[in-house]
């Protein structure tokens, strides 16, 4: 529920529920933010999983023989790192190919070694996985979220500011006319 945010200058009788229209134009605009943002994290989604499952459909997982021996290499500051590995693999069937491949472990020169190819059976990428683009999706429509709330926000507080700006130049106005008949001066 979104408070009255009037200052101590008004008279007492201003209630939260005084200045209807303000708020059921920044609870519109609410609603609207979830309805936005919930269709751009759905459309990502969307997008994100159709590409993730391209990529499988073009991706394969073969087993391949290391040709040669790696370990970790140590940088400065302590960092490690895996370099790939030469290896050799069979894509598509009866299709013999070397070349360096990434592993997650150090590997021995003849150790069994996964291999993600391409239709071609060239080394590609691992494909995207599905919850990846259900993560994707859920990011954006919570990132869109809180931008649009922050936007509504900022309009919401600049509008109610101008129009309480207006409201005290009219009381003025009416105070400048009325004090004097009211403290008696204008006899």
């Amino acid at each position: 529920m979104l408070l009255c945010t009037c200052p101590a200058v008004l008279p007492s009788r201003c209630r939260p529920c005084a200045h209807t229209l303000p708020r059921l134009a920044a609870s519109a605009l609410m609603v609207l933010a979830v309805l936005v943002s919930a269709c751009a994290g759905f459309a990502v989604h969307r997008a994100e999983r159709a590409q993730a499952l391209a990529e499988r459909g073009h991706r394969h997982l073969v087993e391949g023989t290391a040709l040669t021996s790696t370990g970790p290499v140590f940088h400065e500051h302590g960092m490690r790192s895996l370099p790939p590995v030469s290896a050799g693999w069979e894509y598509p069937h009866g299709r013999s190919h070397t070349g360096r491949v990434p592993v997650g472990r150090p590997v021995e020169a003849g150790e069994p070694v996964r291999i993600w190819v391409d239709d071609r059976g060239s080394p590609a990428p691992e494909p995207r996985s599905t919850a990846g683009a259900r993560g994707a999706g859920l990011v954006l429509g919570v990132t869109c979220f809180l931008l649009w709330s922050a936007v509504a926000w900022g309009v919401h507080h600049a509008v109610g500011a101008l129009v309480l700006r207006g409201r005290l130049r009219a009381w003025k106005r009416e105070w400048a006319r009325v004090e004097p008949v009211w403290s008696g001066r204008a006899r």
